[in-house]
């Protein structure tokens, strides 16, 4: 697959590099796709900033596999789920 980049974009992505973040537009690619599918699980009731933290939280915590990454990622936001089924509200 080719993907075109405006000259911003691609400026954007080699400062990422440059930064030391990550060593390839492969791993930056695969970052920026996790971070999409992270905003886009269905059903996810918690707030942007909620998810936001998850997401940061799995960026510090290693690299994990696919199954591990997503295991925690249905754990966690099982828990915020049942919290918000379990507030005073309810």
């Amino acid at each position: 697959m080719t993907i075109d980049l405006s000259s911003d974009q691609e400026q954007r992505l080699q400062a990422v590099m440059r930064r030391g973040a990550y060593q390839s537009v492969a791993e930056v690619l695969e970052a920026a796709l996790v971070a999409v599918e992270q905003r886009t699980i269905p059903n996810f009731s918690g707030t942007q900033e909620q998810l936001d933290a998850l997401l940061l939280e799995g960026l510090a915590s290693g690299e994990l596999t696919e199954t591990e990454f997503w295991n925690t990622i249905h754990a966690k936001t099982g828990s915020l789920l049942d919290d918000h089924k379990s507030g005073p509200n309810r």
